[in-house]
């Protein structure tokens, strides 16, 4: 798959995170009711979708950057050079501009991403990625290992009562693994059948989308209890959605495939930017909304050329000391 329609997904779920966050702080200002209602709702529930996505490339790029080889340092350097460390950096910025770490509690959620349940649980996949990959050899025992970790650490945040709808998105990063592992007996399958599987997929995410604007609802009282089942289909339903395309659209647009490229920087600024920055600002919520997504992604952007240069001047630096010697 082509960097450029990765980074555009990922731009479309970064969009996604932040439409879900303004809609949830939406309700701060107005009250809604009806269609409007309805609407903001329908955008608090596309945060779990962009996870989804995330996640999905995730575990996708993780098999596909290993290839058949097991676990070596490179590997494992480049994942903490290019999440680690800008976590760490722009996350460190914000806690020091919100006045710090007042407890060593504090500062060991930092350390861990904890705050930033995402990046806390993506570090753990990580993780479990490397110790599974590197014990492991052959496809099918590491699928399988991985996807039983997978179904182990969700459920023990399940147990503890840890956002339980969030989480159902840990599927997508099986998935994920398992499209990097078996992509091309996924190929064949779609070039035969994918006209048909997509608009199978399509009719799914038809009833997903009622029922998750039902709030649950909709599925009869009898069926409320399998409601965490329901939450896992529906993010099996769009993975394979997104895979489908992924795999068969060639997309050119230009503007998503932008933002993808400072993702994880717009995930990891655009709360602070609304909160600590642009709410206090005396003007209407639309306003501060709007001033909030162009910051965001201005500083986004800042952040992603500065690491940049930084890594670039660091390799420079090396490669001189090298000639030198």
């Amino acid at each position: 798959m082509p960097k450029r329609e990765t980074d555009w997904f990922r731009g479309i779920a970064a969009v996604m995170v932040v439409l879900s966050h303004y809609a949830e702080w939406w309700s701060w200002f107005t009250p809604t009711e009806g269609n409007a209602e309805m609407f903001r709702l329908a955008l608090t529930k596309l945060g779990v979708y962009g996870v989804d996505i995330f996640f999905l490339f995730s575990g996708y790029s993780m098999v596909k950057s290993l290839g058949r080889e097991r676990i070596y340092g490179l590997f494992i350097w480049k994942r903490v050079k290019n999440v680690y460390i800008p976590y760490f950096v722009v996350v460190g910025t914000i806690e020091l501009l919100s006045g710090g770490f007042s407890s060593a509690r504090d500062f060991i959620n930092f350390v861990t991403g904890y705050d930033y349940w995402y990046m806390f649980v993506l570090f753990l996949f990580y993780i479990g990625f490397i110790v599974v990959y590197t014990v492991a050899g052959g496809k099918a025992p590491r699928v399988f290992i991985f996807c039983a970790f997978t179904y182990f650490m969700s459920d023990a945040f399940y147990q503890r009562g840890m956002h339980d709808f969030w989480y159902v998105s840990n599927i997508a990063f099986a998935l994920g693994v398992i499209a990097g592992e078996y992509e091309e007996s996924f190929i064949k399958i779609l070039d035969k059948a994918w006209l048909f599987i997509s608009a199978a997929l399509a009719v799914s995410m038809v009833f997903v989308v009622k029922w998750g604007l039902d709030d649950g609802s909709g599925i009869g009282e009898n069926l409320a209890r399998y409601r965490l089942q329901f939450q896992i289909g529906a993010t099996v339903v769009w993975t394979l959605l997104i895979l489908i395309m992924a795999a068969k659209c060639r997309i050119k647009e230009k503007v998503f495939a932008f933002l993808g490229k400072s993702s994880l920087y717009i995930y990891l600024t655009h709360t602070y930017i609304f909160m600590g920055c642009v709410n206090s600002l005396e003007l209407s919520y639309v306003w501060r909304f709007a001033v909030s997504a162009l910051l965001t992604v201005a500083v986004s952007l800042l952040c992603s050329r500065l690491i940049a240069a930084a890594w670039n001047a660091g390799s420079k630096e090396r490669l001189g000391n090298g000639e030198s010697l």
